[in-house]
């Protein structure tokens, strides 16, 4: 095993992990509209920021992102975004 394999699951789990996270925050009975629309925002800063110093993190990032893009698609509706927009919890809420 070489020291790019670790690296390499390092990456994978940066992605995973949220994802991971993001269903069991969905599968809740209490979930709203504006929980999906944040996972979703949180998902996407998170795919953002995989490091494209190395080819193949390159690619996985564009995958990630592709993918990404066909789920957008699905939510991308104006009153699903306005859903989040107007949950008192989650107004002006930024992602770091």
């Amino acid at each position: 095993m070489t020291r790019g394999f670790f690296e390499d699951v390092r990456q994978m789990i940066t992605v995973l992990k949220p994802i991971k996270n993001a269903i069991e925050i969905l599968e809740s009975k209490t979930t709203t509209l504006a929980d999906c629309f944040l996972q979703l925002c949180q998902l996407a800063f998170i795919i953002n920021h995989i490091p494209t110093t190395v080819n193949i993190y390159e690619d996985f990032r564009n995958y990630c992102i592709d993918q990404f893009n066909e789920r957008w698609k699905e939510f991308e509706h104006p009153v699903f975004i306005l859903s989040y927009f107007l949950h008192p919890l989650y107004r002006g809420k930024l992602f770091y």
